[in-house]
C-alpha cells in the first residue's frame, strides 16, 4: 500500500552534503533501512519492509526552496509488495512559519489498478523551546476519497559529539478518507490514530548517520488496522527499524 509520512520523517537525519553556487543552494541525500512492520497512517500494511530513497533539495530563493525525490520499498504483505512513490515540494518561509504543498505519485509495480496522486499543504513552526510543531492535510485527487490531516511535535537533543536523540509524538485524523477503512468497512471518519517515536541518529562520519528507532501507535477504536487481513480488530502497533543515510 501507500507510504507513510511519518517513517521518512524519522529516518532522515544527519548532516547533508551542500554544493553551493552563487545562485542555490543544492542539498542530496540517499538512504535505505529496514522496518519490521509497514506501517501508515495507523494501519499496519505487512512485514519486513526493506526501503531506499534519494531526496534532493534546490533553494530557488531566500525563504523558498523546492524538494523533491523518490521512494521504493518492499514488504511481505502475504504475497511479496513493492511500492514507489515520486514526490516534489515547495516551502516557503512567511515570518515564523513555514508554509508547504507537494505532490505525490504513488505506483506499484505490477498492480497498475492500485496507482495513484496525492496532494498535501503543511504549516510548521519552531518554538523558542526547540519544540518543532506541524500541521499537514494530504487529499487524493485520484482513486482514492477522503482527505487525511496529521499534526505532530518533535524535539530533538545532543547526546554527544556523535549520537543523538529525536522524539515525537503526534495524532491524526480523516475526513472520510477511503484507504482507512473500519471494522465495518466504512471509511474512516474522525480521529485516526496517535503516536509516539524515539530515533537515535548516531553520525558514523561526517556525511554517514546511522538512525536506530521505535514507534508505538495506537489508533481508533473503530479503525481497522490491518489491510492485509481483512477485518482484522483494531490494535496497538509497537515496532523498529533502523536507517542509514548517506550525503554526497
Amino acid at each position: 500500500m501507500i507510504m507513510k509520512t511519518t517513517i521518512k520523517s524519522l529516518l532522515i537525519g544527519g548532516s547533508l552534503l551542500t554544493a553551493t553556487s552563487a545562485f542555490a543552494e543544492i542539498e542530496a541525500e540517499i538512504y535505505t533501512g529496514y522496518h519490521s512492520i509497514y506501517e501508515f497512517r495507523g494501519v499496519d500494511l505487512g512485514n519486513d519492509l526493506v526501503d531506499t530513497g534519494v531526496e534532493l533539495s534546490y533553494e530557488l530563493a531566500e525563504g523558498l526552496s523546492l524538494s523533491g525525490g523518490a521512494w521504493y520499498a518492499s514488504w511481505d504483505a502475504g504475497d511479496a509488495a513493492d511500492e514507489l512513490d515520486l514526490y516534489i515540494g515547495l516551502t516557503k518561509t512567511l515570518g515564523a512559519v513555514d508554509v508547504s504543498v507537494g505532490y505525490t505519485y504513488y505506483a506499484f509495480p505490477g498492480e497498475g489498478d492500485l496507482n495513484t496522486e496525492e496532494v498535501y499543504l503543511g504549516l510548521s513552526h519552531e518554538l523558542s523551546s526547540g519544540v518543532g510543531l506541524s500541521l499537514t492535510y494530504y487529499e487524493d485527487i485520484d482513486q482514492l476519497s477522503g482527505g487525511y490531516m496529521e499534526f505532530e511535535a518533535a524535539k530533538s537533543f545532543t547526546l554527544s559529539e556523535c549520537i543523538g536523540l529525536d522524539l515525537a509524538a503526534g495524532a491524526a485524523w480523516c475526513d472520510d478518507y477511503e484507504l482507512n477503512v473500519d471494522v465495518d468497512g466504512s471509511n474512516m471518519d474522525g480521529f485516526n490514530h496517535w503516536y509516539i517515536t524515539a530515533a537515535l541518529p548516531i553520525a558514523l562520519k561526517e556525511d554517514v548517520t546511522l538512525t536506530p528507532y521505535i514507534k508505538y501507535v495506537d489508533a481508533a477504536s473503530d479503525l481497522d488496522s490491518s489491510l492485509v487481513d481483512a477485518g482484522a480488530d483494531s490494535e496497538d502497533h509497537f515496532y523498529a527499524g533502523v536507517s542509514l543515510a548517506i550525503a554526497f
